[in-house]
């Protein structure tokens, strides 16, 4: 890969990456450095890709691996900074920050499966593969996330 691939993955997949991790993490500083590990990998990486799609997939799973291998050192802290977060999306309306706060507010491995299935529109079947679970388990989770947010947003988020 030459630099300016690398720099056009980068800018492009960036962004993304930062909110997967954000998501999984909760930490503004622990997702850009999970973001940068990411980026680190793919630089010393000499995979080759069929297509952005499978350049994005190995991204993704990288990611969520680096998140899962954060959480494994004994000195650190999980924490939830969430102010930075908020900033990174644009919300139209009080009832999408709303909603933001509610996903945020769910337990990790809820908030990351909803994450990818309704942001990055990732299929039951990537996601299984991505955080390696069982398609009924990405369901499962799928399911009490939106049992979860019903009981947070009330009756009135039903269809929206």
């Amino acid at each position: 890969m030459t630099n300016n691939e690398y720099i056009k993955i980068v800018k492009r997949s960036s962004n993304r990456i930062y909110l997967i991790a954000l998501s999984y993490l909760k930490n503004h500083y622990d997702a850009q450095d999970i973001m940068q590990e990411v980026f680190i990998k793919l630089w010393k990486t000499d995979k080759v890709f069929n297509s952005d799609e499978h350049l994005e997939k190995w991204l993704t799973i990288t990611c969520i691996n680096k998140c899962r291998d954060h959480f494994r050192n004994p000195f650190i802290k999980n924490s939830a900074a969430l102010d930075d977060a908020k900033d990174l999306y644009t919300f139209d309306t009080i009832k999408s920050f709303d909603v933001f706060n509610a996903i945020m507010s769910l337990p990790q491995k809820e908030r990351l499966v909803v994450h990818l299935f309704y942001f990055e529109d990732m299929s039951i079947k990537e996601i299984s593969e991505a955080v390696r679970v069982k398609p009924s388990t990405v369901k499962t989770r799928l399911h009490r996330a939106r049992k979860n947010l019903k009981e947070i947003l009330g009756d009135d988020w039903i269809n929206e």
